[in-house]
């Protein structure tokens, strides 16, 4: 098993990549090949929304790793929704391990917003 050790440069590096990729026009990120729709969430709305969670590579620092993705993107798409409307989200987890989603702006029991 191959082992990376992290040095502060390239540790900086990274961020300094990771800000340039955000910054960069939707078209032009998607000409990299592998690229994820970074820096900008996609926008999901409707009576039924379906999630998949699984592995993506990425590549951030000159490094292509795997990434855990929403429908293949990071950021995570956002919901948009009205209250009171009654919604259908289907989440497909197509990672190896069980996993969970973190709701931001939903009231929930704790028991169901947070890890596995």
């Amino acid at each position: 098993m191959k082992t990376y050790s992290a040095t502060r440069r390239r540790f900086v590096q990274g961020l300094a990549a990771g800000g340039v990729l955000a910054a960069t026009p939707a078209w032009l990120q998607a000409a990299v090949k592998g690229a994820t729709a970074l820096g900008s969430a996609p926008v999901l709305s409707g009576r039924e929304i379906d999630l998949v969670i699984a592995e993506t590579p990425v590549n951030f620092t000159g490094v292509t790793r795997m990434a855990t993705t929403i429908n293949g993107s990071i950021p995570a798409p956002t919901l948009r929704l009205r209250e009171g409307d009654d919604v259908t989200i289907r989440v497909t987890n197509r990672l190896p391990v069980a996993t969970s989603i973190h709701w931001h702006g939903i009231l929930l029991p704790y028991e169901m917003d947070g890890v596995p």
